[in-house]
């Protein structure tokens, strides 16, 4: 029976790790060993609605107490400045391409091709620069956590909360680097720290991010490299403090000559960072392009990353969880997303085998591990293998060499039949994505199809209606700095939860 679990590492996924472990398994003994030494990198990270629902709808968190704490700001989606368009939206409602309106015969995505604007209220509210609907008493709108909206967060103060929580809830922290690794006969027997002490547990979270020191290395689980999928492999990091700019309530992603460009909103500070690859462009052309998007940016750093995953997440006594077990990019901010999931698979998996793990659990986890690493690589090569607004060799590579893996099927049934919501049936199981993400994706970049739909003037004139109530909804709405105030008061989240 599993009593005791040390967690390595004390960044976002370990200490989201010890957290939920602590919180839904309260006798467990649960330490967290980390380097303060190695420090908390301060960047700013995108969000999937995935994550907020996790802390608040999976653990019980309070909401004002998380908000007051991280200082989030909202996300409603992603803003791509890819393909010929202008831009598209990918919103996280699920009302854009794949849902009907009760009163048109078809999906809206055969609606709103030539002009995807204000599809959903979230692309209407993107367009306004507004964070949420006002509603009639003048409080924010404010959807509950895990629909419709994800977050903007600052890394440091975000890992500064997690340790606080973890804390309260009883986790113990021991800062030291480590020194070496004892095998055992379920894997890892001991931890040896830099201070002379030695650790033993019956359970081993492996949250050391890319050094991967329990599963890479102590116990050379080998990688899967995608590298052949997706070419990225390095970033361009940095930011200023906001003066005048307005706070985006979205991510924006622009298209760069070897690779894309992010812009991440928090209220006080402005994040950019462009993603490359590094058999395109040099380190010193990179940090070039990068100022002429980001003059303000001061010290932009190069982060160097792996796209990919160990074979195996779960060996023995030992669980990796985050950067540790995998990475795919930047692109869609799905590693808190992932590092959620696999906390809870093992929350779960610990409960339900009353801490007595077997063998089919530890190959259940492998499998949703390489899944998902999967099916978040596959969705990515779909902004790659598609984005034609620019022909450098970056680019070309890209749509000539990309492979799609799992949506093979699904592109073609696309091409042959246009955005259609019955498309679902050719998704891969378990999609984090859904159809809604995937024809967000290839609608948005204007990836051509056989079933082009000139719709009768009576549903052009519904269709547009539906479209200009979203604009007026938008246009009333809230910016984040009024959401911000508001929510920051005394008795707001009580009002707004109260219906």
């Amino acid at each position: 029976m599993i009593r005791s679990i040390l967690v390595l590492g004390g960044g976002s996924a370990g200490l989201l790790a010890a957290l939920t472990l602590k919180r839904k398994i309260p006798a467990l003994s649960v330490e967290v060993v980390y380097s303060s030494r190695i420090g908390v990198i301060g960047v700013g990270e995108g969000t999937v609605p995935y994550v907020p629902f996790h802390l608040h709808g999976y653990l019980g968190l309070d909401e004002h107490e998380v908000f007051a704490a991280i200082q989030p700001v909202i996300k409603l989606g992603v803003r791509f400045a890819w393909g010929k368009r202008p831009h598209f939206d990918y919103t996280f409602t699920g009302r854009q391409h794949s849902w009907r309106w009760p009163d048109l015969p078809r999906n809206n995505g055969f609606y709103g091709f030539e002009d995807p604007s204000a599809m959903d209220l979230s692309s209407a509210l993107m367009d306004e620069n507004k964070a949420l609907p006002r509603r009639p008493d003048g409080l924010p709108d404010l959807p509950p956590p895990g629909s419709n909206f994800a977050w903007h967060i600052e890394n440091k103060l975000f890992v500064g909360w997690l340790e606080t929580a973890c804390r309260r809830e009883g986790v113990r922290f021991t800062d030291a680097d480590l020194a070496g690794v004892e095998p055992g006969p379920e894997g890892i027997g001991s931890i040896r720290l830099d201070d002379g002490s030695v650790r033993e547990a019956d359970f081993y979270i492996d949250s050391s991010g890319f050094a991967s020191e329990l599963l890479g290395k102590a116990l050379a689980e080998p990688f899967e490299d995608f590298s052949g999928a997706l070419f990225c492999d390095r970033a361009v990091a940095g930011g200023w403090d906001r003066t005048s700019e307005p706070v985006l309530p979205y991510t924006l992603s622009e298209t760069m000559d070897s690779g894309w460009c992010w812009r991440i909103d928090h209220p006080d500070r402005i994040h950019r960072g462009y993603v490359f690859s590094s058999a395109h462009a040099s380190d010193e052309q990179a940090i070039a392009d990068y100022r002429k998007v980001a003059p303000k940016a001061s010290d932009p750093r190069i982060v160097r990353f792996r796209s990919g995953h160990y074979r195996r997440s779960w060996i023995g006594n030992v669980a990796a969880v985050g950067n540790a077990a995998g990475f795919v990019e930047p692109l869609e901010a799905t590693a808190l997303m992932v590092i959620c999931l696999q906390c809870r698979w093992i929350a779960d998996g610990l409960i339900d085998s009353l801490q007595q793990p077997d063998e089919t659990l530890r190959d259940l986890y492998n499998r949703l591990n390489g899944s998902i690493w999967s099916q978040i690589r596959d969705f990515l090569a779909l902004h790659y293998r598609f984005n034609d607004r620019l022909d450098t060799p970056f680019w070309q590579r890209c749509r000539q060499e990309i492979p799609l893996h799992e949506l093979e099927p699904f592109v073609a049934f696309y091409r042959g039949n246009g955005p259609s919501a019955i498309n679902a049936g050719n998704l891969p199981q378990g999609s984090p994505f859904g159809t809604e993400g995937l024809l967000a994706i290839l609608a948005g970049l204007a990836v051509p199809h056989a079933k082009t739909y000139p719709p009768p003037a009576a549903e052009t004139a519904r269709w547009k209606r539906h479209c200009e109530d979203h604009r007026s909804i938008a246009r009333a709405g809230m910016n984040m700095p009024e959401v911000q105030k508001l929510l920051s008061m005394p008795g707001t989240w009580k009002k707004i939860r109260a219906r």
